[in-house]
């Protein structure tokens, strides 16, 4: 039993759609009804246990399910309220209204069976709120008001939902189940009418208070088949009358039959003092009406076959309306024959019958209306009067299939409901001055509007054609229905298919050009005709549908994979399916590869074969094909190291793939994981609310693809962006939401259509959403990254808008830009700058702007040392970007230009002092410096000055540095310049967050330098506070050897409380064991108390720098002050920094993929080698995009002395992640001009422009033998189809080596005469101990 109040809407309003299909109506002579409320017009009709209102063809408002099949409906239009039967429960639906723009309905009200064998057949509503029921056994009367006479406020107690239950006011037996029972518009009449019944019995109420009622009977030659009164106008002011007041004689009311032998009869009601309660008027032949109808041919013309006719009425209030506003709308001075046509049939206050014969012929009649009141001179006429024939009217009704109507105008439109009782309804509009138009053509006249139909049953299942352009629904009843495209963005049934068992998957596809049903069942697979006619079956491989299967159509052919638990695949080849009843049919068993493969998806299928993605209980993925011409060998997995991906999604519940990305489900169906299945990267992580249901993948045109992701009443639409290394960005983001949030229905499938349309299968219905969407509704990240400024775009086109959040960056973007500083080549960066003011002085928004401001490719990334920005030309780009708005990037991209243009003027002092490395590393500084300066001032309060006092209170901002940029740093030749350049910035106060964030002790590489910044900091820390205190300059101090500093500070801190202590302990000799005990000892107190750092300097006290380091790196989680401390301590080639990096940050970078900090570590340890290796290494364990930085590759070319193996991926990978990041000129020229070297014909690494070594580390004099190497076994590349051509040997080659070997000879009798000198790293000796510093020059660094 529904609930209460079903539908209750959320916070957001459901959405509009193109196109619903909200079920097929049943059959049932009240199945469909309108209703006008609060001036909005409402259409509700029922599917099965499904009732549908809507306010438009394409607007679904609420849809309420039951428990029973209903029977009838019928809606009272000044309450609302709504009146649902069925089987055998009776409700009573109210509307609460949230405002004027929502309304919803809920039960109120149960009516209750005196008798529980009667079955309801139609309803009646009166005036008075008073409900006729007709069952199989009582006609009864109820009331719904809220103080019912008679009524009964007793509740059932089988009732849930704590109905109030409403019994009869009166009950009358009848001899036959009533077919029709309707009251008349005053309320004082009841026609009734039984099936097959050619009387209709006329109630004639003779008191309100007691069921007694006068009888009449109207005979009709042959069967009754429709009753109507007329309808009052419903602006009139006419009250209701008794049964002997005179209203009747002022004004009859006016009935409508239709019997079986054609005609319409039109009957008059008399006064209360004549005989007859109602008489004959009138009489029409609809057959005869449309004389050459085609059916006349067919059944004849005699009276027992009399062809069938559909009629509906149009009250002369309505239509006279409908022509005023037709004549006031009219324009021009043209006369319109047509128009004056309507005027004339306006003038004769005429009721419209418009008669059809189901096959495109119609024609309207007019009769003097009886119930509108006229004055007493009207001559009166009951002749009816011809208004238009039409042939070729677009409306047709399937050959011996009944009809309902429902019609209304709004203004000059005339709106017709035509349910067909084989499952549709029709909705058709057309204008009145065009429909009754005596020489209009016939297809101009009506236009459909909708086509309501589908299932009877909730919908279990729905899948979509190859092309989008076909699809199939399906119910757990097995019922199918064939839907097929009818324009670019709506569906239309092609047939229904009963297959009568349950079914587990369905497909159609194409052979030889006709369309083929496959469905799986719970032993067979069976082929259909597109006409629904059994064309095949066939018994599963094992016999049980329970499994997970997969329809594979290519070619001609369809494969049915059956995924047997874990282990098994069976594929089933169907061949020949439409060509007779026998098919041809194959089958092979094959092995999976991964016993422990629990999903298996089929991502795509070409002529070669089939790609399956398999998802084991640990969330590895891993990929196999099934080639179509071998399908002996069954899956066989795909080797290579791209093969299979770990996911860290732990017993995935659900797994969809396409050939490039695959979406996994967590356990619980709550977090969705978009794996990248060409390099394994973890693209995107969502979490929801709430178990998602569906995840359906969709590839646009041009190559993007979007996931629809389906919970319970909504729809989430993810496209895929462009990489973005900002941390507010990521690679997925939702482009729009779909929503069925208080309709009462519930998502049980969705499905991509053709052209990015999205069908959703709610309960019975089928919406569809289409590709158009509202730029104002876009999500906030989806706006962003849109320019959607240049125009007045209100919608975009789903594809187009997955085009432009991928399409390739223009040069002046300031991703763009950046990019080429941090590739080595900030000339570039600036010649953009130079044409892009130029171009800028004469354009203006909405010209076009070439994305290369017309550079050549080739002379893009030249690079240009000599390059400058001089003020003048900043000054005017500052004014063109503050005036005008660039195409193709957002307002917040443009904000960022204006940094990245500021930040290229400031190194472009620099050019001439500092190599490519400190460049990189200034550039980043800079452009994170005036970021969040820019957010300081943002967030500033209101009237307070950037340089005002509060502003200088605070801490200046500082720029945490990547390791990307402390890896280039670390290599720079120039790195004392670039400290003179930092410093001054801070007021040469250099504080441990500043010294921190920059890594300067990370990336120094002169330890005197070091020690110098070291001291600063020391104090800086120690000046920290007021009074100083020497505890924040311990470590500082000890960690350069300084402990006569240390103490010499602690004998001046007068009034500490831990002074004397001090002193005292720092006085003793700590090369003596016993004091190293006592310093450990006041270490561990110290870490008792968490006071780490302080802890830390005590270890240095007691000569043990590991345990110093390790708790600095641990507890303290500070990675670069233990680095500071071992480097200063111990120096850089001291076991207590290897340890360090080895055993805490190495690990830390392969954990993280921080291939960054990875490369650092090995070049501080003195590897080399290892150090290039580790920036082109494949990662391991669960990826992520942002772990390969394609800037490693600039770095890689300067270390590498032997390349890596992997270098020739690392480059293709290179160039993937460029393309996605949209820098489509870097990954071109990364692949075009990439120069591979192999380990016999090395040449030395590319020189700076400053003549000085690209590295910076210099272990031994150099000599031009250093370039060559020792010669190697040729490096073996793998060989891709798609990739640049991996290096081969030749004759060059082998005369290179050849020389190599001679040079290498000579260089090696070169340092036997001379041998070469110590470095000095090595013959230093490391201390042991403190070294005590001149006393007279303790406290000169002080000023004491």
């Amino acid at each position: 039993m529904p609930s209460t109040s079903p539908g209750i809407p959320s916070s957001s309003p459901p959405a509009d759609f193109i196109q619903i299909l909200p079920g097929a109506p049943t059959c049932s002579l009240q199945a469909l009804t309108t209703f006008t409320f609060r001036h909005k017009r409402y259409v509700v009709y029922f599917s099965g246990c499904q009732l549908n209102i809507c306010t438009s063809p394409t607007k679904l408002v609420q849809a309420l399910s039951f428990d029973d099949e209903l029977k009838a409906i019928a809606a009272e239009s000044q309450t609302g309220k709504i009146a649902v039967v069925g089987k055998s429960d009776r409700y009573i639906l109210e509307p609460v209204a949230e405002g004027w723009t929502r309304v919803w309905w809920k039960k109120s009200l149960r009516l209750g069976r005196e008798d529980a064998g009667d079955e309801a057949q139609c309803l009646s509503w009166s005036g008075e709120g008073d409900l006729l029921v007709g069952g199989t056994r009582q006609l009864s009367l109820l009331s719904t008001l809220p103080s019912s006479r008679t009524n009964s406020p007793a509740v059932s107690p089988a009732d849930v939902d704590d109905l109030e239950e409403r019994s009869a006011l009166w009950s009358k037996p009848i001899a036959s189940p009533v077919q029709f029972a309707v009251f008349c518009p005053s309320a004082n009449l009841i026609a009734t009418n039984g099936r097959y019944d050619r009387l209709v019995k006329i109630w004639r109420r003779l008191s309100f208070e007691e069921a007694l009622f006068d009888y009449t009977y109207l005979p009709h030659p042959g069967a009754v088949t429709h009753i109507e009164w007329r309808l009052l106008y419903e602006h009139s002011n006419e009250r209701r009358g008794s049964g002997i007041s005179g209203r009747h004689d002022e004004n009859p009311e006016v009935l409508y039959t239709i019997a079986n032998d054609g005609l319409l009869r039109i009957w008059k009601t008399c006064g209360m003092h004549e005989p007859d309660i109602v008489v004959l008027h009138t009489s029409i032949d609809l057959v005869s009406a449309i004389p050459q109808s085609p059916s006349l041919a067919t059944n004849g013309t005699s009276t027992n076959q009399r062809p069938p006719r559909y009629a509906f009425t149009i009250p002369a209030e309505h239509f006279d309306t409908a022509v005023t506003a037709a004549v006031a709308s009219a324009t021009g001075s043209k006369t319109s024959h047509a128009l004056e046509h309507l005027k004339e049939v306006s003038s004769k206050s005429l009721d419209i019958i418009v008669t059809l014969d189901g096959h495109d012929r119609m024609s309207a009649w007019g009769v003097q209306s009886i119930g509108h009141k006229r004055r007493p001179q009207t001559p009166s006429s009951t002749q009816p009067f011809h208004i238009a024939h039409v042939e070729d009217l677009p409306l047709k009704i399937k050959p011996g299939s009944n009809a309902r109507f429902q019609t209304w105008f709004v203004e000059t439109t005339l709106h017709i409901l035509v349910h067909t009782f084989d499952g549709h309804v029709m909705w058709w509009q057309g204008d009145v001055e065009a429909f009754f138009s005596p020489s209009a053509p016939g297809r101009e006249r009506l236009a459909i509007n909708g086509d309501w139909c589908g299932h009877m049953q909730n919908i279990v299942g729905m899948r979509a054609a190859r092309d989008g352009t076909n699809v199939v629904s399906w119910t757990a009843g097995g019922d199918l229905i064939l839907w097929k495209r009818a324009s670019d963005v709506t569906l239309m049934q092609e047939s229904r298919i009963e297959t009568g068992e349950r079914m587990f998957d369905a497909l159609v596809w194409d052979q030889r050009g006709q369309q083929v049903v496959t469905t799986v069942h719970a032993q067979t697979t069976a082929n259909w005709s597109a006409e629904g006619r059994n064309l095949s079956s066939e018994p599963l491989a094992s016999g049980s549908g329970e499994s997970q299967h997969m329809l594979l159509p290519t070619d001609g052919q369809l494969s049915v994979i059956e995924a047997l638990n874990r282990s098994v695949a069976d594929p089933t080849t169907l061949k020949g399916a439409s060509g007779s009843n026998e098919a041809d049919h194959a089958t092979e068993r094959c092995d999976l590869d991964s016993p422990e493969s629990k999903l298996t998806c089929h991502a795509t299928s070409t002529a070669r074969g089939h790609l399956f993605v398999t998802a084991d209980g640990n969330g590895v993925l891993s990929r196999y094909t099934l080639q179509s011409t071998e399908p002996d060998r069954g899956l066989v997995r795909i080797d290579g190291s791209e093969a299979a991906f770990p996911t860290g999604v732990t017993e995935p519940s659900c797994l969809e793939a396409n050939e490039v990305f695959a979406a996994l489900l967590s356990s619980d169906g709550k977090e969705l994981t978009v794996v990248d299945l060409k390099d394994g990267y973890i693209e995107h992580t969502q979490t929801f609310t709430e178990r998602v249901r569906r995840v359906r993948w969709h590839e646009t045109s041009e190559g993007q693809n979007l996931l629809a992701v389906s919970l319970k009443t909504s729809v989430e639409v993810l496209g895929q962006a462009r990489y973005d290394h900002r941390k507010d960005h990521s690679a997925w983001i939702t482009v729009y939401q779909v929503s069925i949030a208080g309709t009462g229905l519930d998502i049980f499938a969705i499905a991509w259509l053709h052209g990015a349309n999205l069908a959703i299968a709610g309960s019975n219905g089928i919406m569809i959403c289409g590709s158009m969407i509202a730029t104002p509704g876009l999500d906030e990240e989806a706006g962003d990254r849109l320019d959607l400024r240049s125009g007045p775009v209100l919608r975009i086109a789903l594809p187009e808008l997955a085009w432009r959040l991928n399409q390739p960056l223009p040069v002046w973007h300031p991703e763009t830009l950046s990019h080429f500083v941090g590739h080595g080549n900030p000339g570039a960066a600036i010649r953009v700058l130079h044409r892009l003011n130029e171009k800028l002085k004469y354009w203006s928004e909405g010209d076009d702007l070439h994305a290369q401001l017309d550079i050549d490719q080739d002379q893009l990334l030249v690079s240009d040392r000599d390059a400058a920005l001089s003020t003048e030309v900043i000054q005017e780009l500052a004014e063109h970007l503050e005036e005008k708005n660039l195409p193709a990037i957002s307002t917040a991209e443009q904000g960022r230009l204006k940094l990245v243009v500021q930040a290229l003027a400031f190194i472009c002092e620099h050019l001439e002092g500092l190599d490519l490395y400190a460049l990189r590393y200034l550039f980043s500084w800079k452009v994170q410096l005036l970021h969040l300066a820019q957010a300081a001032e943002t967030q500033a309060p209101d009237g307070t000055k950037t340089n005002g006092v509060h502003h200088s209170a605070q801490q200046p901002p500082v720029p945490q540095m990547h390791w990307r940029e402390i890896a280039f740093a670390t290599h720079s030749t120039t790195q004392q310049p670039l400290v003179d350049i930092l410093i001054p910035h801070y007021d040469n106060k250099l504080t441990w967050p500043i010294a921190s964030a920059l890594g300067l002790t990370a990336w120094l590489s002169d330890p005197e330098a070091l020690a110098s910044i070291f001291e600063s900091l020391a104090q800086s820390s120690y000046r920290q506070t007021s009074p100083p205190d020497p505890i924040n300059a311990s470590l500082f101090f000890l960690a350069l050897h300084k402990k006569q500093t240390l103490l010499g500070l602690w004998r001046i801190a007068t009034g500490h409380k831990e002074q004397r202590a001090t002193v005292n302990f720092l006085k003793r000799d700590f090369a003596l064991q016993e004091c190293k005990v006592a310093a450990k000892k006041n270490a561990y107190a110290l870490m008792g108390k968490r006071r780490f750092k302080y802890a830390a300097a005590f270890f240095l006290l007691a000569d043990d720098a590991a345990s110093a380091v390790s708790l600095l790196a641990g507890q303290c989680g500070d990675a670069m002050l233990a680095i500071a401390v071992a480097r200063l301590y111990s120096g850089d080639g001291s076991d207590v920094l290897r340890k360090l990096l080895e055993e805490r940050l190495m690990v830390s970078a392969e954990k993280d993929g921080d291939r960054w900090l990875m490369s650092w570590c090995h070049s501080t340890l003195g590897e080399k080698r290892e150090a290039a290796d580790a920036l082109v290494r494949p990662l391991k364990g669960i990826r992520k995009w942002w772990q390969d930085d394609p800037a490693t590759l600039v770095l890689y070319r300067q270390l590498r002395k032997v390349p890596s193996e992997h270098e020739y991926q690392a480059v293709l990978r290179a160039a993937r992640l460029l393309r996605r990041m949209g820098m489509w000129v870097l990954a071109v020229d990364v692949v075009s001009k990439w120069a591979f070297v192999t380990a016999d014909t090395h040449h030395p690494p590319v020189q700076v422009v400053d003549g000085s070594e690209a590295n910076g580390i210099h272990d031994e004099t150099t000599s031009v033998l250093d370039g060559f190497g020792a010669p190697e076994e040729p490096l073996a590349l793998p060989v891709e189809t798609e990739s640049p051509t991996p290096p081969v040997l030749d004759e060059k080659a082998a005369r290179q080596a050849k020389a190599a070997e001679l040079l290498a000879k000579l260089k090696a009798k070169k340092e036997t005469a001379s041998p070469a000198p110590a470095v000095a790293s090595e013959t230093k000796a490391q201390p042991t101990q403190f070294k005590e510093p001149d006393p007279g020059s303790l406290l000169d660094s002080f000023g004491f």
